[in-house]
């Protein structure tokens, strides 16, 4: 059987931080895979956009892995229909703690929209001007998004809430403005 280690650091960076993420949250508390996607989005802010179908297979693995364990619990709203509830193995909190004790591994940033600019022609101008606006909209609704849910800062939870905001908006801006050098770039080429 694998280790929860093992399962951990075999991950890609931005999987392998979910996978802690999720195991750190069935630790505070169990939940069903709907409730542990918003609680994640909750945490991690809006660029990650984790949704139940992420969630499930990562809880999959960590029921082989040994860290979780699944039951069948009532669900409130639809007493006939019974839901799956997750929570944390004994196993759980040393996994946590080397994960925590872990090198930080950076995952460079791949959007589709690099690939895009990496591959057009001068004939391709107006359909790369097209996605850079639509990625400029995207990042406009995830930076609103992100200043929504600011909380004030009364717990260690609400201070890690805000640092990971603070990251977030530091990021987003930071693509705002990679974008509008971009545009002013291709706009003077075009004159040339």
């Amino acid at each position: 059987m694998r280790t929860g280690k093992t399962h951990l650091n075999r991950a890609r960076a931005r999987s392998r931080g979910l996978r802690g993420a999720t195991l750190a949250l069935i630790a505070e508390r169990g939940g069903h895979g709907y409730e542990l996607a918003h609680r994640l989005n909750v945490r991690l802010g809006p660029t990650w956009r984790v949704g139940p179908k992420q969630v499930y297979p990562i809880l999959d693995e960590l029921v082989r892995a040994g860290l979780a364990t699944s039951a069948e619990e009532p669900n409130p709203e639809r007493p006939r229909q019974p839901r799956v509830v997750y929570h944390a193995t004994e196993r759980a909190p040393e996994v946590l703690r080397r994960w925590m004790q872990s090198p930080v591994e950076k995952e460079p940033e791949r959007p589709d929209l690099l690939a895009r600019i990496a591959s057009a022609t001068p004939a391709d101008a107006v359909e790369l001007t097209e996605a850079l606006d639509e990625y400029e909209r995207d990042l406009q609704h995830l930076l609103e998004d992100n200043n929504a849910a600011d909380v004030p800062i009364s717990s260690w939870r609400t201070l890690l809430l805000s640092v990971v905001r603070g990251h977030t908006d530091a990021q987003l801006q930071g693509e705002l403005l990679w974008l509008e050098e971009t545009r002013q770039r291709i706009t003077e080429f075009e004159r040339l």
